[in-house]
Parts: C-alpha cells; structure tokens; sequence
C-alpha cells in the first residue's frame, strides 16, 4: 500500500486541498488500464493549467486514482460545465477563433513532426544525463505548446455542439436520422482509414508478387509502428501488417468517397434551407474531428518517439521501463541530478493505490490520508449511481446478456461471445472483442465514434457517450441493452 511517508521520502510538496470542498461532486472524466504517471502527467498539467489559453479555465483540479494498475481520472462537475458553457459562447461570438486555432495547431505540429524524425535517429545510450533531461525538456514545451489547440476545444464542444445540431434538424427540421447521421459524418479522412487505404494499395499492387510485397510491408511497418502505441499501450510488429493485409484478399476495404459526402451533404442542406448559423456549427464540427484525429495522430507517434529515452533512463537508475513509468518526469530529473534514488518498490505501491493531484499546472502525489479521504469523497458520489444509463443510440437493436468490462485491449481474450462490452472507449486495437460481443456500451463517444461505426458494420447495437458505464456496470451484470431508445438498465 502507498506508505503514509512517501511524499517526504521523494522530497515531494503536497498541495493544501482545504482551498476546495471535497463534498463537491466529483466529475467522472476517463478511465484506462495503460495510463501511467510519466505517460500521461503531460497531458493532465496542460488540462489543470494550460488548456485556459484556449477555453478560458483549466479542469482544476485533476485528480488521478491509480488502483492495481487501473486510472481513473476525476475533476469537479461544476468547473467541466462551466467551460463548456464558456467555450460555446466563444464560438458563438468569434466565428474566427476555430480557424485561427486550427492554424496554430497546424503550425506546431509540423514543429512537432521534426522533432520526431531527430528523436527516431537519437542515440540516447552515448548521451549525458544533461543532454537526456535537455531532450525530455523540449519534449515538455512542445507538448505544452500544442495540446491546448488540438485537445480541448474538441472535447468541451462536441457533445454540446451534437445536441444544439440534433435538436435544430431533428426536433426543428424533421430530417430523418439517416439525413442527420450523413450531415455530421466527418469530411475528414482519419489517420487510420489513411493508413488503412495505404496498406491497401500496396497489398493490390504487390500481392502477386510476394517478395516485392514483403519488401513494402516492411516500408509500411517502419512508417506505423507507432500506430496503436496511443500513450503506453501496444507495439506492433511486422506480422500485424502482414495479417491485415493478408485479409484484404478475401474482404477488401471500403473505401470512402469525400466527394459524393460532401454533394450529398449539400443537397440535404439546400432541400431544408438550413439557416447560415447552423452551417456554421456544422463547419466547426468537422474542424473538431479534425483537430481531435490529428492530435491523436501527432502525439500517438510522440509518445513512441520519447519511449526509448525513457527506457535509457530507467536503465541508468536500475529500473525496468515499466517501473520508470510510474514516476513523474521531475522525480526521475532529480535522480539523474544525483538526487536521492527511487526503486522499484516504490513504483509497486504506486501501481497498487495512490492518487496525483493536477493543479494549475503541477502535480503532487498525495500522502496516504489524503488519498483515502479523495477515494472516500468519490465513492459517496456513486452511491447515487442509478442502475439504469441513458446515452447516444449509435446502432439500433436490443439485446440482453452479461457484462464484460475491459479495461483495456490487452484484456481483449476476456470477453466470451454473446457477451455485452462496456468499455471507455474503443481503438482499432479492441477488434477482436469487438467481434464477440452481442452489443457495445461506451463511456465516451458520439455518432462517428469507432465504436459507433464499427457496431453498425457488425450490425450490433450499441449507446456510446454513457459517460460513467464503466461507473455502474460491473462484470456479470445482467442488463438489457435498447439501442433504439438509448437505455442500459440492469435486469
């Protein structure tokens, strides 16, 4: 267990927490099984502090709950809503600001795309410790320069802006879900679908030809490796690519076409004479996924970049990369600064319990009273967790069955079919779950989620943007899932 005096033994500061009631109801944000401190604390300091450059206020203060590997993340219900309330208004007022934020955004990630290439060609073995935490500090600044433009606005705005749009064409225009479903399918094409139509192409240029195919595909993984790493979660090898692509003989991709979704949307919006305002709130969703996927795209492949500088530095302080994972990136400067070590039984305690605290930019891990009473405030809250969820209805149908709930995709071999996932959220990585089951319940997510898209590819139901099903359903639960009305109850 995480011992009473850890905090002292790192020379860490503790925040005073009296400045916030912690009665306060607490705000369900997320939850991953591969969310480790070094991995994610970038992006948790920008959320409690430097997104304010974008959305008017940092999520403050963060709290990250670590239990036997598990992260849940957790901020104050009234700030989430407040920021939401603030950034729609912004959007409203200055029909230039998601430009103008997605021009920086574009800008600095070019800047970004640099310095990946130098990470790739790094040698961190014959560097300095200076010269190490040098790299890891430019790496910080660039984090912190773009996830404000590209992180935010996409999660504070998606869901208000889906809700403002349905009630206008659904309830105002009468448009059929048909209609609507193609009005906010993104002109965007994602990452994954390039990389996808990529793999593709060589597979039908090549595949009688299998040297030659070979050859590419190695070209291909060397492009793509990074490509469901995501913060510290899965390294492909070449036989990924070579299974992918193996299937593409026997059921090719489908393959979009940006062209006719743009006339088709056209003709929709012209045969209801939709007002200029909700154009414009159209305009602006497809610049959000467009900011969501690049960001994605951008820091999935950062993150694999600083990986084996991370791996460098474990080696020199005598831990294992995954032990170096559960410090923060100041713990292991000061090491590496002939501070005090850290061991790997201090990484043990953490993975079992302990909580960070994100605030106005800076983290602290809490002292063990501290922790209790935060995990004690929380679990008040879900008390007054109902036994039944309403969300987004993302694929029609109702089915019964039994709860399967994974934390991550590495837990993927867990769900037996028939079963009904919950999940946070879903990558390409959680396919073969996604197979099995009888119907999908997500945290997170909109109409043009994966797991929207993929369950209506598998003709199965599913209600994504639950926010805490994760929260309510348990493995074993009976429920019944109606994807036609949005419910998930327990039965």
């Amino acid at each position: 267990m995480f011992t009473r005096g850890l905090g002292r033994e790192l020379g860490g500061k503790f925040l005073c927490l009296k400045r916030f009631k912690m009665t306060q109801k607490y705000h369900f944000i997320h939850e991953r099984g591969d969310y480790p401190p070094l991995a994610v604390e970038n992006v948790a300091r920008n959320w409690s502090g430097h997104i304010k450059k974008t959305v008017g206020s940092g999520e403050a203060p963060l709290f990250f709950l670590y239990q036997k590997g598990q992260c849940l993340i957790y901020s104050y219900e009234s700030k989430h809503q407040e920021i939401i309330n603030y950034v729609f208004n912004k959007i409203s007022k200055n029909k230039a600001y998601i430009t103008k934020v997605k021009d920086i955004f574009d800008q600095r990630s070019r800047v970004i795309e640099k310095f990946i290439k130098e990470l790739e060609t790094s040698h961190f073995r014959s560097l300095s410790n200076q010269e190490l935490i040098e790299i890891k500090n430019k790496y910080n600044n660039l984090y912190d320069q773009i996830l404000p433009y590209g992180e935010p606005l996409p999660h504070f705005l998606k869901e208000k802006l889906h809700s403002v749009l349905k009630e206008y064409f659904i309830d105002q225009k009468k448009i059929t879900e048909a209609e609507f479903e193609l009005l906010i399918t993104p002109n965007y094409q994602s990452f994954l679908s390039k990389e996808n139509q990529e793999l593709f192409k060589i597979f039908k240029k090549f595949s009688r030809f299998p040297d030659y195919l070979n050859n590419q595909l190695k070209r291909h993984y060397q492009k793509y490796k990074w490509i469901l790493f995501d913060y510290s979660s899965i390294i492909v090898n070449l036989k990924y690519f070579q299974k992918r692509a193996g299937v593409f003989g026997k059921t090719p991709p489908e393959i979009a076409d940006y062209a006719k979704l743009k006339r088709q949307k056209s003709r929709i919006i012209k045969k209801y004479k939709v007002d200029l305002k909700f154009q414009y709130y159209l305009d602006i969703l497809d610049k959000l996924y467009y900011l969501m996927d690049k960001k994605k795209e951008i820091l999935t492949h950062f993150h694999f970049a600083i990986t084996p500088l991370y791996k460098e530095v474990g080696r020199r302080l005598g831990l294992s990369l995954e032990e170096v994972r559960w410090f923060l990136w100041s713990e292991l400067k000061d090491v590496l600064e002939n501070k005090p070590a850290l061991t790997g039984k201090i990484a043990a305690s953490r993975e079992k319990f302990s909580v960070i605290k994100f605030y106005e930019g800076r983290a602290d891990f809490l002292d063990f009273g501290k922790s209790q009473k935060i995990v004690k405030d929380i679990r008040a809250d879900q008390q007054a967790l109902v036994n039944k969820l309403k969300g987004t209805p993302a694929s029609a149908g109702k089915v019964r069955g039994t709860v399967c709930y994974l934390k991550s995709a590495k837990e993927n071999n867990k769900i037996k079919k028939g079963q009904i996932l919950v999940v946070s959220n879903t990558t390409p990585d959680f396919m073969p779950a996604l197979k099995k089951a009888a119907a999908i319940v997500t945290n997170e997510g909109g109409l043009t989620c994966h797991a929207a898209i993929v369950s209506r590819e598998l003709k199965i139901p599913s209600i994504v943007g639950t926010k805490i099903a994760t929260q309510v359903f348990k493995d074993g639960d009976l429920v019944e899932v109606d994807a036609n009305l949005g419910i998930i109850k327990k039965i």
